[in-house]
């Protein structure tokens, strides 16, 4: 997650452009990231060693975050750019298309196969 603030009376971190549309999660007041969202969205036209060098700054937020695992869990549900929950965008489309991959492949165990 990264962090400006939204429309609302919040002092939590919400990033500008989010989905979020002014709704605030509980976890979001606990974020490291508030106030940083400069490391957390790429600019335009950003190069690839200026993205690796952002990302890393990003990285070390998020890996002291005590939110990180809700930040992870609700860019993945809602699909959102930049960086959250210690995860770039492949990182998150890797994560969704593994996830897919292992719903679809039946289980070898009988009684987990029964219970789909």
């Amino acid at each position: 997650m990264n962090g400006s603030t939204s429309a609302s009376s919040s002092s939590a971190a919400v990033p500008a452009g989010s989905r979020l549309l002014g709704e605030q999660q509980d976890w979001m007041a606990d974020a490291e990231c508030k106030g940083q969202t400069h490391h957390f969205f790429a600019p335009h036209g950003e190069q690839a060693e200026a993205r690796e060098q952002r990302e890393a700054i990003a990285r070390s937020i998020c890996v002291r975050c005590p939110v990180l695992l809700p930040c992870r869990d609700y860019a993945r549900r809602h699909r959102e750019q930049g960086y959250w929950g210690a995860e770039n965008d492949d990182q998150r489309l890797e994560a969704r298309r593994r996830a897919q991959r292992y719903r679809l492949v039946p289980s070898a165990d009988p009684a987990v196969a029964a219970k789909v």
